[in-house]
């Protein structure tokens, strides 16, 4: 029982994780959105680039994190 119970707060913590960083990927996106609209010292290129790079990243951690694996 007890294990049951720890296995299930661990892949809690995983799934909330997951969606952690699929919100934080989420607000990266804005933030790209927002950079570019304002036009500030940042150049255009850059900020498409690592905001690109920033997303990915994160959206594919939230990914891993929330996906569950089959047990056999």
């Amino acid at each position: 029982m007890r294990k049951e119970k720890k296995l299930r707060k661990e892949t809690t913590m995983k799934e909330n994780m997951g969606k952690l960083m699929l919100d934080v990927g989420k607000l990266a996106v804005g933030g790209v959105i927002i950079g570019g609209i304002l036009r500030g010292a940042v150049s255009q290129v850059i900020l498409i680039i690592g905001g690109s790079v920033a997303v990915t990243i994160l959206f594919i951690l939230g990914l891993l994190f929330t996906v569950k694996e089959k047990k056999e």
